[in-house]
């Protein structure tokens, strides 16, 4: 199947039906506009839905609640590496989408997506420490064990998936830097996206289904870097991002410029 099918069919597959509660359908609807302004990149957006998500009751879905919440923070942040002058609060919004996820793990002890999003934002938060030891050392002795669980039990998990296959990719050498083991991680995790969204019975609206697009941008930008540059199989992969998430800022404003101006030597 060619990279834009699948997307679409991953679109169309993802779509839920089913009739919901009115608590239901309002955690639906803000779950879905985070994943929106994630790929907007509007932080002013994130900070304003996870707000709103507070303000819904937790005695139900409150593992969900706090998932999104968590998830909110954490793209706020990951959306700032990309701004320029970055903004100085990124720390800050890891350190809260961190809180929000444990109390997501604390209601669903044995839930492997918020210790997916833990693992994440303890990544950008060791990449923010640098050398800094004393910043560093708490934070590893999480982020270890951790990323352990996380790679034990996500070997079907595209989101498990694309977060080890971007630690193979980019994390410093000798843990990172394999972008032939990355890209293997990554188009395994397409074929897990894929099995997800074809699954019976359908995941509900507001469970953590990301992961398809994701998954497909991070192929694309490893094949527009150095040796593994290869500017037909990038650009695929990015406009098959698009056609999953057409208006993923990033995707098309950043990164299919960049792919648009590799010399087309790169095979």
């Amino acid at each position: 199947m060619g990279l834009f099918a699948w997307a679409l069919a991953l679109t169309a597959l993802s779509t839920p039906s089913a009739p919901m509660c009115h608590r239901q359908a309002k955690l639906s609807a803000l779950a879905a506009e985070v994943r929106s302004a994630d790929y907007r990149g509007d932080r002013a957006a994130l900070a304003r839905l996870n707000a709103l998500l507070g303000e819904l009751d937790p005695s139900t879905l409150g593992a969900d609640r706090d998932y999104w919440r968590g998830f909110a923070r954490w793209r706020r942040a990951l959306n700032g590496f990309n701004e320029t002058p970055t903004p100085t609060d990124l720390a800050e919004d890891l350190e809260k989408a961190i809180v929000h996820f444990r109390g997501s793990l604390a209601q669903r002890p044995d839930w492997i997506e918020p210790r997916i999003g833990i693992v994440g934002c303890e990544a950008s938060l060791l990449y923010l420490a640098g050398n800094e030891e004393q910043k560093r050392k708490p934070l590893l002795s999480e982020f270890v064990p951790m990323l352990q669980g996380v790679q034990k039990d996500g070997l079907e998990n595209p989101r498990a998936l694309w977060l080890i296959g971007g630690l193979q990719a980019f994390a410093p050498p000798p843990h990172g830097g394999d972008f032939a083991k990355a890209a293997a991680t990554l188009t395994r995790a397409l074929a897990a996206a894929w099995s997800e969204s074809t699954s019976e019975p359908a995941a509900p609206p507001w469970a953590p289904t990301w992961g398809g697009a994701e998954n497909l941008m991070n192929l694309a930008y490893i094949y527009s870097q150095g040796a593994a540059a290869n500017k037909n199989l990038a650009l695929a992969y990015a406009q098959g991002a698009l056609t999953a998430a057409p208006e993923w800022h990033y995707v098309r404003d950043i990164l299919l410029p960049q792919i648009q101006k590799l010399p087309e030597a790169s095979r």
